[in-house]
């Protein structure tokens, strides 16, 4: 039996706005431009509320990784910043190697598969009425753009209107996958949205590079689980 829908279809489409763009000056490459997309007020109070309790549940649980430094209270910029200095200047004026690796998601935020937001979902016990609104939320939503007189309709499968309120929380929710991650011991792996920073420390080149080689495939491997890859 096919399960019921919950949620009226406008609230399940977006229109996109080709004058109001983010992209790289001068770049051909479509990938590149990012529509801002215009959501119904409705569909915006449902997500704002929405997020704000499975986050409150995210919070009070402790369900998050603590080396997110984005879209997390009381935690900025300069914070990641700090972590890093605390973790390899040390292990350096002892005389030790280290090295740092960052790698960012292709299509950050639009590339948050929609499965693995809901497993993830169901791994920190999210609240059974707010995962059903969400696993319906994400069911059959479209995005529109029109052009003059003409107009395109496309299924979305993946991510979430740029703009949206919900954006933010559900990649966190998401990418604390990779946080999460059984590391070595002298690994330290932080995120700032989607860069990931990868600290190694060592006490030879050769044991630092075997590391990062090592560290580097759980994280090749974590991408193609969640249908993502890093550029």
């Amino acid at each position: 039996m096919p399960q019921k829908r919950n949620l009226p279809d406008q609230l399940e489409k977006s229109e996109s706005d080709p004058d109001n763009q983010t992209r790289k000056r001068g770049c051909g490459d479509p990938s590149k431009y990012g529509p801002i997309s215009l959501l119904n007020t409705e569909g915006k109070i449902l997500e704002k509320l929405l997020i704000q309790r499975i986050m409150h549940h995210a919070y009070t649980t402790e369900a998050l990784n603590k080396n997110q430094y984005v879209f997390t209270p009381q935690k900025n910029t300069v914070d990641a910043a700090m972590e890093v200095r605390q973790y390899i200047e040390p292990h350096l004026n002892r005389g030790g190697i280290a090295i740092i690796i960052s790698v960012d998601v292709q299509g950050a935020f639009g590339s948050a598969w929609w499965p693995a937001i809901l497993q993830r979902l169901r791994d920190i016990q999210c609240p059974r009425n707010l995962y059903y609104l969400v696993k319906d939320y994400l069911k059959e939503r479209k995005a529109v753009m029109t052009v003059n007189n003409s107009s395109a309709e496309k299924a979305i499968t993946r991510g979430s209107p740029q703009g949206a309120c919900c954006e933010p929380g559900l990649w966190n929710i998401q990418y604390h996958t990779v946080l999460n991650l059984q590391y070595k011991k002298h690994t330290r792996v932080i995120a700032f949205a989607d860069d990931l920073l990868v600290m190694i420390r060592a006490e030879s080149i050769g044991e630092v590079e075997k590391n990062a080689n090592i560290e580097m495939d759980k994280i090749a491997n974590w991408a193609r689980n969640n249908k993502m890859k890093f550029n």
